[in-house]
């Protein structure tokens, strides 16, 4: 039977010469040479190691740290949006009469509007299959216009929200249970539902995967994905871009006293800065009971 230094690589036919060789200077010079040198290796990769794990801590705070940042900024520019779409109302209520609304003829109107209502029992589901991390990464009017084409629009291309006054973002849209034409100032009501039909931390998570890892493929070259997330994430808000969009696409103002009573000018792609005495027009059917509602949140106490 061979026996085998397994230190010095050699081979004895007896494990009495094997003894005797273990307890050879040229053996135990070897053996001290070999655990010194074992040992600074595990010494040096321990230092390595516990490097890694250092800077791989720093790291994620780091990212933690960016993603906070991220998340203030959002929550930052959603409460000036709000706090700017508050003050509109403010504005609005205190314009308006507490005691009257205005009633004048919409059946012009009704050639340029849609017959079909916004069903908002069907948004939830038509904004799910339609807002995602592909569709967000649109540009801005691209992404509008997604919105418009299939939701606010009916199969023939007609619009189902018209802007009736494009100074102060009014729309008007037929209700689903009346049918009657109704006002929704600065589409208050049709943009918070659309908002709750996102599925904002699915795309957030999402879009911030995708952002990220082209920019790694892209051997971190370009514009910083944590910049791109909070510019493209904006879009969900639908705030006062989409509201603007929406304004110039569908806008429709009464004719001067000198052209038909019956005849209305399409301006459906007009800018706001080329409107000329824009005849205010208030709708029938203004709902009095949002308005009181408003005027007691926002208004003066008498």
């Amino acid at each position: 039977m061979t026996h085998i230094c397994n230190m010095c690589n050699i081979s004895f036919t007896t494990k009495q010469r094997l003894n005797t060789h273990i307890e050879t200077e040229k053996h135990k010079t070897v053996f001290n040479l070999y655990s010194n040198w074992n040992q600074q290796h595990n010494t040096e990769i321990n230092k390595l190691q516990d490097k890694i794990i250092k800077l791989n801590e720093e790291l994620k705070n780091k990212q933690e740290l960016i993603l906070q940042n991220i998340k203030l900024q959002d929550r930052i520019k959603n409460l000036e949006e709000k706090a700017d779409e508050y003050r509109k109302i403010v504005e609005k209520v205190a314009t308006k009469s507490t005691n009257t609304v205005k009633n004048y003829s919409h059946n012009n109107y009704l050639n340029y509007i849609s017959t079909e209502p916004i069903m908002f029992q069907e948004l939830k589901s038509q904004v799910r299959q339609l807002v995602n991390c592909e569709t967000i990464m649109y540009n801005d009017e691209d992404f509008h216009d997604h919105i418009v084409d299939n939701i606010l629009k009916d199969k023939s291309g007609k619009d189902k929200v018209l802007c009736t006054d494009i100074n102060r973002k009014n729309f008007t849209y037929k209700d689903e249970k009346s049918g009657k034409l109704i006002s929704d100032p600065e589409l208050e009501r049709l943009r918070e539902q659309l908002k709750k039909g996102t599925d904002i931390r699915q795309i957030r998570k999402d879009l911030l995967e995708k952002l990220v890892n082209e920019y790694e493929e892209n051997g971190s070259i370009g514009i910083d994905p944590y910049k791109q997330f909070s510019d493209i994430i904006q879009k969900i808000n639908f705030g006062t871009p989409f509201v603007d969009h929406m304004a110039k696409k569908t806008y429709v103002k009464r004719c001067p006293s000198n052209k038909s009573n019956n005849s209305i000018e399409d301006n459906c792609n007009i800018n706001e800065e080329s409107v000329e005495s824009v005849e205010s027009v208030e709708l029938i059917d203004y709902d009095e009971q949002e308005y009181q509602k408003l005027l007691k949140e926002f208004g003066e106490n008498e």
